[in-house]
């Protein structure tokens, strides 16, 4: 009977570990300090152009993919092109691992050479929202149960 507890309690442990984990995604990690994408550019260019694309209806024709220090601390992970800019909260998670959040993002190209605007705001428990241009261009959230960073909507 121990025995049996013992399992359930492992099982319910690691799908809980798990299930915390959904919509994160190791995307780069600290290297002296400074914050290195090791995630394949040229694979998330191009599942975020046609998931943009897919789930929004924009056409970003993104170029460039790169891990930024966002405006409130911590990072984004910002996709850039001629006339939008596409950012994802990135947060640091076990030591120098930089994990996206990768089922929320914002996009515009309204305040696309703004630092700080158009990105992606977590207040606790919520889905987020957009932080607004400073000025007061367009700004556009886009959410998915899977991940716009791949094709099929795959982690």
């Amino acid at each position: 009977m121990k025995h049996l507890i013992l399992i359930v309690f492992l099982a319910l442990t690691a799908f809980s570990c798990t299930h915390a984990q959904k919509g994160w995604l190791a995307i780069g990690e600290l290297q002296d300090g400074k914050a290195v994408l090791t995630a394949d550019k040229t694979e998330l260019l191009r599942a975020y152009n046609q998931n943009l694309q897919r789930f929004s209806g924009i056409n970003g024709e993104f170029t460039e993919v790169s891990i930024e220090t966002a405006a409130q601390g911590g990072y984004t992970l910002v996709f850039s092109g001629k006339a939008y800019k596409s950012t994802f909260r990135v947060e640091k998670a076990d030591g120098t691992v930089l994990r996206v959040n990768y089922t929320i993002s914002c996009t515009t190209s309204d305040c696309s050479q703004e630092t700080d605007g158009c990105e992606p705001r977590f207040n606790g428990g919520d889905r987020g929202n957009c932080s607004p241009c400073s000025n007061d261009g367009e700004c556009t959230k886009t959410v998915s149960s899977s991940s716009l960073l791949s094709v099929g909507g795959k982690e």
